[in-house]
């Protein structure tokens, strides 16, 4: 039976928040983007216009594929969760949790 690093309870039994809900001193959680971004001008500037207005903080920023212009783009970012909705309007990603690993 596997527990849970932070408490040491059996996982079913874990009352531990899930790994991107807990929020920091501005409300903030993490979310990854993986889909909607592309490496082009306005892609690009739709989101750092976004990030940068809005207080967004941008933790890491990716191009699948460099050398190609208009490759998809990851990101992951913390953002306050009313603000989800109006990034994903705006900039055209879809937010998601980050993923939670379990390393038994």
């Amino acid at each position: 039976m596997s527990t849970c690093a932070r408490c040491n309870e059996p996982l079913h039994d874990c009352r531990c928040p899930e790994p991107g809900s807990e929020a920091d001193h501005y409300g903030r959680v993490w979310r990854h983007c993986e889909e909607g971004l592309s490496m082009t001008k306005a892609s690009m500037a739709r989101f750092m216009m976004f990030c940068l207005s809005r207080n967004v903080e941008i933790g890491s920023v990716h191009a699948f594929n460099p050398r190609y212009r208009g490759s998809q783009v990851l990101a992951a970012v913390r953002i306050r969760p009313d603000q989800i909705e109006a990034f994903e309007a705006e900039t055209g990603g879809k937010l998601r949790r980050p993923p939670r690993l379990v390393l038994n």
